[in-house]
């Protein structure tokens, strides 16, 4: 009878053991699940920096071509060397500059859009460069 019970002792003990995982294991697990977590938080925090500066860059263009096709409808010729000013999109304050620059054949003119935020008028966000000619008279 003395070795019944010493039997069914192992046997609990050896079920026990199968079935539960040891305190090292669980750390292990908790190591590496931590790590994941942080790289997860990481990526995600990366990606919505990055939509935010699309979309600056975005809004950035935008106040760009608006301004080039203001300054190729002006009639005037030659362009105003320098025009600059502020305007409000997508609930921001953008600084333009358009610079118009000489080339070798007299009847072009090439202008330079640069824009950038009100806050921060010496980080130019975006450029945009194109030439224009002389109107036609009439």
């Amino acid at each position: 009878m003395h070795t019944y019970n010493s039997l069914a002792t192992v046997s609990l003990r050896y079920r026990a053991r199968i079935t539960g995982f040891t305190l090292l294991e669980l750390l292990v697990a908790l190591v590496i699940f931590a790590t994941a977590g942080v790289a997860i938080i990481q990526a995600s925090s990366n990606h919505i920096r990055a939509i935010g500066q699309l979309e600056e860059l975005t809004i950035a263009s935008y106040v760009a071509n608006n301004q080039l096709q203001l300054a190729m409808l002006d009639p005037s010729w030659p362009p105003r060397e320098l025009q600059q000013g502020e305007v409000s999109m997508a609930n921001r304050n953008w600084a333009w500059r358009v610079r118009a620059t000489t080339v070798p054949d007299a009847d072009l003119r090439e202008l330079n859009v640069s824009i950038s935020l009100v806050e921060q008028p010496e980080e130019i966000i975006y450029q945009l460069t194109t030439y224009v000619g002389r109107p036609d008279e009439q």
